[in-house]
């Protein structure tokens, strides 16, 4: 496949979103999920609307900006010539030497621990681990086993706090369970870290990564947190080499990042660097594993284009956000993996059209249109379209034809099972009926109680039908219905319904009293928790499948980088520079 033209951005200037308008996707975190920040300077969610409005009056009550990308991913890529053919097949040749070398680091047992964290850290950050899952969990299960919880105390130095650091976190994050304890060498008897290790950038990062796969109780990692940001912070201002890295450590930690956008950020600082023959050899082949990834989400993002362009979106429903491209980067940040595409095109679709039913829910039907809409959607099955209201019809036959195509498309990729899509049904169905207690909520102009907005909010976040859908097309070996059933039960150990965040202050407030202030950090009092259970939860043995049990971390992810600083799904041109980078402009190699 040709590689795309790079897409260059050019900002416009179009005035500021109504509130209305302003108000970003219910993609609700539930208890691990980071909530939207930015939602705090968004108007109360609880605004009575005029349900009997008139038809255009509700289309034109919510404008969003246009998708930014047009038709750059419909166009067709081009068939290889002959020479291009060749090209491709000696660029192969040496992107499998690369990764057998690669793959022989990892495996070489006479290297010092310290070098084989190192490149075990290189090779994740770089987006290239998902080759070697084994062996790298081979290596590191082999450094626990054979050194245990001591290993900080008894092998690095009180000045080595980058490898004691990294160590502990590249354990911990692969699910072993390791203690903090032995960072106590680094503090003073007051319980602080010594002043003198503020000048260890490296470290001090180091630090910061592993300070964020906190267990609750663990105050020598909130300690952590609070020297390493403290003293970090400074450094964005001044202009040295290391700032550019120092900055989006601090806004993506390892824990927290999407895989392709720590490789992306990885690869580009790396290609500034004067690194050893090993470095260089994974960077060269990391550089190879990104530009063949991003033609197939290319290609993916072109199926996905022509579907959208048959949906008729922007014409049927000109008071929707229209964000192919943002949900796909949705659906491949849950999942990157070239082996899972089905799952991810599956997803994409699902948020894509969860999106536009949001907004039909939120901008444009009344209280009884939607209530009849839901009713339908209850039965899911054609029979029920005369029912259904006209200005609803066409985004009821949108749902209907979605879930057709979702069990078809499975069931020709030879996945026999088909619990996925009756879990999916269910689910969806679900989330319809919150939708619609939220639109009953504010159309009487009631403000719910914070215990039930967070009873509606966990299901209306859409979270557990979108990652309910995930798990689809991931192989029924992978996704079984035990899987299924876990992922749909309230009770498990993620399951908890993340407030909308203006509601979750308003609501703090008002339950305790308090000021703004102080119920602003309660609530990051709570994301922190969140963040905190999720780490816990990933210790091993796990419940699910390793691709699963990422597939629910990366999640979260999605909502960290998409509304931690801005509500950026909904105010696309934020995230446009980002979505270029993973999507429209190769790696040069």
């Amino acid at each position: 496949m040709a590689a795309a033209p790079p897409f260059h951005y050019k900002a416009t200037h179009r005035p500021p979103f109504p509130s209305v308008a302003a108000r970003p996707s219910r993609i609700y975190h539930h208890r691990q999920l980071l909530p939207v920040i930015n939602h705090l300077k968004l108007p109360h969610v609880g605004k009575k609307w005029a349900a009997a409005a008139h038809v255009v009056d509700r289309m034109e009550s919510a404008k969003f900006q246009h998708t930014l990308w047009g038709d750059h991913f419909l166009t067709a890529p081009a068939p290889h010539s002959s020479s291009t053919n060749n090209a491709r097949l000696e660029m192969m040749r040496e992107y499998e030497a690369l990764k057998e070398e690669v793959r022989s680091m990892v495996t070489e047992n006479h290297v010092a621990i310290s070098e084989k964290l190192r490149l075990i850290d290189a090779i994740q950050r770089l987006g290239v681990g998902y080759h070697f899952e084994t062996e790298i969990e081979e290596a590191l299960e082999s450094v626990y086993v054979l050194r245990g919880e001591s290993f900080i105390e008894d092998h690095y130095n009180d000045d080595d706090l980058y490898h004691a650091a990294l160590w502990f976190r590249l354990l911990r994050q692969q699910g072993f369970r390791v203690s903090p304890d032995g960072f106590r060498k680094f503090m003073d008897n007051e319980g602080k870290f010594r002043e003198s290790l503020d000048s260890d950038d490296q470290g001090l990062l180091s630090l910061y990564d592993a300070a964020h796969v906190a267990f609750h109780g663990e105050d020598i990692l909130d300690e952590a947190m609070t020297f390493t940001t403290k003293n970090l912070e400074p450094n964005n201002i001044a202009v040295h080499d290391s700032s550019s890295s120092i900055y989006n450590s601090l806004c993506f930690p390892v824990w927290r990042c999407f895989p392709r956008t720590l490789a992306r950020h990885s690869i580009d600082v790396s290609s500034k660097e004067d690194d050893d023959h090993d470095q260089t050899i994974i960077v060269k082949f990391a550089k190879l594993d990104f530009n063949i990834l991003q033609k197939l989400y290319q290609e993916e993002l072109h199926q996905l284009s022509r579907w959208r362009v048959s949906l008729e979106v922007p014409i049927k429903f000109p008071y929707a956000r229209d964000r192919l491209v943002e949900c796909y980067y949705w659906g491949n940040g849950v999942n990157f993996d070239p082996r899972y595409s089905l799952s991810r095109i599956i997803l994409a679709k699902f948020v894509y059209l969860v999106t536009v039913l949001d907004d039909v829910y939120d901008n444009f039907g009344n209280y009884d249109e939607l209530e009849i809409l839901t009713d339908a959607i209850n039965r899911l099955d054609m029979s029920c379209l005369e029912a259904v209201p006209d200005t609803m019809r066409d985004i009821y036959v949108i749902i209907v034809n979605l879930f057709e195509e979702m069990e078809h498309d499975l069931s020709e990729a030879g996945h026999e099972s088909t619990y996925c899509v009756d879990y999916s049904k269910a689910e969806f169905k679900r989330m319809c009926r919150a939708f619609l207690v939220e639109t009953r909520w504010r159309t009487e102009g009631v403000v719910p109680t914070p215990e039930e907005y967070i009873t509606v909010a966990k299901v209306s976040g859409s979270y557990p039908f979108l990652l309910t859908v995930s798990f689809c097309g991931m192989g029924d070996h992978i996704s079984t219905a035990e899987a299924f059933e876990w992922v749909t039960d309230e009770n498990n150990k993620f399951e908890r319904g993340r407030e909308h965040v203006a509601s979750a202050v308003e609501c703090h407030m008002r339950k305790h009293g308090v000021c703004e202030e102080e119920a602003i950090a309660a609530v990051w009092g709570e994301i922190s928790g969140a963040w905190k259970d999720m780490a816990e939860g990933f210790q091993k043995p796990n419940p699910l499948p390793v691709a699963l049990m990422n597939q629910i971390l990366n999640s979260a992810r999605a909502v960290a980088v998409s509304y931690e600083k801005a509500d950026a799904f909904t105010q696309c041109h934020l995230l446009k520079a980002h979505l270029a980078a993973l999507f429209a402009n190769p790696v040069p190699l």
